[in-house]
Order: C-alpha cells, then structure tokens, then sequence
C-alpha cells in the first residue's frame, strides 16, 4: 500500500513540474560560466528537474550501497566473532589432550624405569 503512495506521489510531481514547465515558455537570458545566451524556459525547468532526478537516484543508489556494505560488514564480523570462541575451545581441548598424552608417556616412562630397575 505505501509503495502505490509513493508512485502516486511521485507521479503527481513529474505532473506538476511538467505543467508548470509547459506554461511558462518565455525565452529567458542564461549565463553559466562561459555559456550564455537566451533559452525557453520550458527547457530550463525541465533540464534542472531531470539532472536532480539522476542526482537523487544517484545519491539513493549510493546510500543503499553503503548500507549493504555495513550490513555484510556486520554479518562477517559477527561470524568470525561466533568462530573464534569455537576455535579457542578446540585450542584449549587439543592442548588438554596434547598434555595429558605427554602426562601419560612421561608416566609411563618413569614406571618403565622403575620396572628396569627391579
């Protein structure tokens, strides 16, 4: 339903800019920069309405990308942060078991010895 606001609304500006442009047709003097010279004024306000229209899109299609970009930044961030935890605890239990086994062979190296020497 807000999405038909939207294109109703955005319908109903390009409407009014184009009637407004159509009505006003008088040839009014420009001068931007170097450029100068006399232009419709049906011309004038339909070109600046276009060049904001790509400007806007260009800046929402920016803006979307960022977030996007913040989004997966997020989303990586947040599984390397599951996956460490998970990687120190198997750190920590193949550590346990690397020393338990040299706990064993060092126990069993000393029984061996005792059993030499008797």
């Amino acid at each position: 339903m807000l999405q038909k606001i939207r294109w109703f609304l955005s319908l109903l500006a390009v409407l009014v800019v184009v009637i407004v442009a159509f009505q006003n047709q008088d040839a009014v003097p420009l001068t931007i920069l170097f450029f100068s010279g006399e232009y419709p004024l049906t011309l004038l306000l339909l070109g600046c309405s276009g060049v904001s229209f790509v400007l806007g899109c260009l800046m929402t299609a920016w803006r979307i990308r960022s977030r996007h970009k913040a989004q997966a930044a997020r989303t990586q961030s947040a599984r390397e942060s599951e996956t460490k935890p998970q990687e120190a605890s198997a750190k920590k239990a193949s550590s346990a078991k690397k020393k338990g086994v040299a706990e064993n062979q060092t126990a069993e190296a000393s029984i061996g010895l005792d059993q030499e020497a008797t």
